[in-house]
């Protein structure tokens, strides 16, 4: 349920961020020792100087309050909360303008 929730946020938000006609790609790489799942849009993207905030419960960008109507800022929080209690972590890599890749890394079972 917990897995459900995390990748219901990250979708939520690219879906959200990306704009009418634009992509959402869900992508899934298994790895030596753990699974990739990347969330990918080509949506408005997140400022560098942002990247290292957005895992902050209740932090949203400017950029993002001007796209976007209600939301508390706990969606990331959450999904990396998740993912760390899995024994796993998020990787973002953005550009403004260009887009998003939340890429959720998790551990196979043994």
């Amino acid at each position: 349920m917990q897995l459900k929730r995390l990748f219901s946020n990250l979708l939520q938000n690219a879906l959200q961020y990306t704009s009418k006609g634009g992509t959402v790609i869900v992508s899934l790489v298994k790895l030596e020792r753990l699974v990739a799942i990347n969330v990918q849009d080509n949506g408005i993207g997140i400022a560098p100087e942002h990247l290292t905030l957005i895992f902050n419960r209740f932090w949203r960008a400017d950029q993002a309050r001007s796209q976007r109507e209600g939301g508390l800022g706990l969606g990331l929080a959450i999904a990396n909360a998740i993912a760390r209690t899995h024994g796993g972590d998020i990787i973002v890599t953005s550009e403004v303008g260009v887009g998003s890749c939340f890429q959720v890394r998790l551990p196979l079972a043994s």
